[in-house]
């Protein structure tokens, strides 16, 4: 999840500013995700990283992940209705949801750069279908991994 590169929109207020801001939207999604016993993976500066089904699975990992973007969509329009911004700057969100089997496993790092490896498809999956937000973010839209492969293959080739 990604906000719509909130530091451009708010430069002007300065590191403190945009600090406050991000961290709020930060509290606001891992509310959302531990709402739907998601699992916060990483903090990306302004995006996030979340887990459905680990350390416990559930039936419903897809729709509880799903709800919980739709959840942070909302959140955002909570944002913007709460913080202090320039006239006319909407701040706006993208999240990229795949489903699939991945590994976590090793510890990998050391000290505060320590993190629980993933290895599959699904992450590097749900990683491009956010970034196909970025041309319309709050934009809800949905398909399968077919249609997002299809749509990121490179022009001339037979898949990724």
């Amino acid at each position: 999840m990604r906000p719509g590169r909130i530091d451009r929109a708010l430069h002007r207020d300065g590191p403190e500013d945009l600090r406050d801001v991000i961290a709020s939207f930060q509290n606001r999604c891992s509310a959302a995700i531990r709402r739907y016993d998601g699992f916060v993976a990483k903090y990306m500066g302004d995006g996030i990283l979340a887990y459905f089904g680990y350390p416990r699975a559930h039936e419903d990992e897809a729709e509880r992940s799903a709800r919980a973007g739709l959840d942070i969509v909302d959140a955002m329009a909570e944002l913007n209705a709460a913080i202090r911004r320039p006239s006319g700057v909407e701040l706006a969100v993208r999240i990229g949801i795949a489903t699939g089997p991945v590994i976590v496993g090793d510890q990998i790092g050391e000290g505060t750069a320590s993190e629980t490896a993933v290895v599959g498809e699904t992450p590097n999956l749900a990683a491009r279908l956010q970034a196909l937000g970025a041309a319309e973010p709050d934009r809800r839209q949905r398909g399968d991994a077919r249609d997002a492969r299809r749509s990121l293959r490179p022009r001339g080739s037979g898949g990724i």
